[in-house]
């Protein structure tokens, strides 16, 4: 009986082996549990995707001349880190346990968290039993880089970072930069400079392959840097997540449901919040995967909300002012600019703008009259004044300290440019949740922040983008060390 039960056991592991062989679709399914505990779904987009990764495996493991790059754009939250730089490694190593493989994100924590589950995987009893000729070797088996006994490599990396002496038969860039690195021009062109020095970390460039798969941030992403260099030599696949001209291949918008890539993951509930979090630009980019072209208004007036007064004071409570200043110190109008100042609270998850000034006053005059407006604006002894830390900005904020007993700190000293800030902003103003106080300000302190970049000035646009990274993006323990 116990030879029946050991025969039938072994057959049970021969024929699962040859399936996960044969289907990479068979090997996610048989290996899901191992680095997700969730409940799987397999929406039709997996299978394809597995699918056409077993297509390029067949050049990879033959060692062929590559048929083409591979490019996958499709929205957050679809699994594609999971089949393409978590399972598709510990697979390949199924069909040649040889092969070298780089993986690349836009940050080391993340590419080494996506090789530390393929490791899992291929340490797992499961795919020991059913592939005991794939063992890591254990004084080379790190978090970041491994190595099997067959000689068999999966390095990783990320975007500026370096793999000096390292090739590949197989590169796999996924996320090569973030949403928010997508707003800097400089990070795109390093994530793009980066794309190419992967380039050469190839065993043979006839023939390494690189898949880049990611969601679209701008028009001069990866993606759009790789199409525009030699887009006839890579297969791209776009799949948004709504119907729409941009599916690739045309033929997939028949798989879609109800105009919906994934009904389930990204049901319409899901997609209508996700809009409201990212604003049109941003979910036009994530989920459509088809980025607005920078140029134009950024902000429109009729993102901006109103409110009374009154309405705001019955609201409002105990909630203290926040008041942030750009300084300039000049009292020529035509020559320089001036000192911009608004007056900002947080009710729930919106912003209040209470009031708002300009000045152009020299360093004195300026002294006397920012406390004066300050306090005759809602100031209390729980209110800040927070003011930019450049040149001008350092001298207000030391003398306001020694000849006053306000709470003067300084805004966070940016490492963006004012436009990428205003971007990261503009999903907050775009969903409704910036109030302006009913008051003669709102005119000129709109007409600056949705005519910027054309505009002759833009102190608004920093105090803007100040106050909602402050009030509703960081934390009161990072805020309060700025005091001391």
């Amino acid at each position: 009986m116990s030879n029946t039960i050991e025969i039938s056991n072994e057959l049970l592991t021969a024929v699962e082996r040859e399936a996960c062989q044969n289907s990479f679709f068979e090997f996610v399914q048989s290996f899901w549990s191992v680095v997700i505990k969730e409940v799987p779904q397999y929406n039709w987009h997996i299978p394809y995707l597995c699918e056409e990764l077993q297509k390029l495996s067949v050049s990879i493991v033959n060692r062929d001349k590559k048929p083409y790059d591979l490019i996958i754009n499709i929205p957050p939250g679809t699994t594609k880190s999971t089949i393409v730089t978590i399972m598709f490694p510990a697979w390949l190593w199924t069909q040649d346990p040889t092969l070298r493989i780089i993986t690349n994100s836009y940050s080391a924590e993340l590419s080494t968290e996506h090789a530390v589950k393929s490791r899992d995987i291929i340490q797992s009893d499961k795919y020991k039993s059913l592939f005991p000729e794939v063992v890591i070797r254990r004084d080379k088996s790190g978090k970041e880089n491994y190595e099997n006994t067959a000689t068999g490599a999966r390095y990783t990396t990320s975007t500026g970072g370096t793999i000096t002496g390292k090739h590949a038969h197989v590169i796999i860039n996924d996320d090569p930069l973030n949403p928010k690195q997508a707003a800097s021009d400089v990070q795109r062109k390093e994530a793009n400079e980066h794309t190419k020095t992967l380039s050469s970390r190839k065993v043979d460039k006839s023939k390494t392959p690189t898949i880049t798969i990611m969601q679209r941030l701008h028009e001069s992403d990866v993606t759009g840097y790789l199409i525009a260099k030699k887009g006839e030599n890579i297969r791209h696949i776009c799949l948004p997540a709504e119907s729409n001209g941009d599916v690739r291949p045309e033929s997939l918008r028949d798989n879609y449901i109800n105009g919906l890539l994934d009904p389930v993951r990204l049901s319409r509930e899901v997609l209508d919040e996700a809009l409201v979090d990212l604003g049109s630009r941003g979910y036009a980019g994530q989920y459509g995967q088809s980025p607005v072209a920078d140029g134009g208004n950024i902000i429109k007036n009729e993102w901006f909300q109103y409110i009374s007064r009154a309405d705001f004071e019955r609201l409002r409570e105990l909630e203290p002012i926040v008041f942030f200043a750009d300084t300039a110190f000049t009292d020529k109008k035509k020559e320089n600019d001036p000192t911009g100042i608004i007056g900002t609270c947080r009710i729930g998850s919106s912003v209040y703008v209470t009031g708002a000034i300009k000045v152009f006053k020299k360093f004195p005059d300026l002294i006397r009259f920012l406390p004066k407006w300050c306090l005759a604006s809602g100031y209390t002894n729980n209110s800040t004044i927070r003011i930019e830390p450049k040149a001008n900005g350092i001298s207000v904020i030391d003398q306001l300290r020694e000849s006053t007993r306000l709470n003067i700190t300084r805004t966070t000293t940016p490492n963006n440019s004012k436009k990428e800030r205003l971007e990261v902003s503009s999903p907050t103003i775009e969903c409704g949740r910036v109030y302006l106080v009913v008051d003669n300000w709102n005119e000129e302190f709109v007409d600056e922040i949705c005519g910027f970049p054309n505009k002759t000035h833009d102190e608004y646009v920093d105090l803007i983008s100040y106050a909602i990274e402050y009030h509703l993006n960081t934390t009161t323990a990072q805020e309060l060390s700025n005091f001391f």
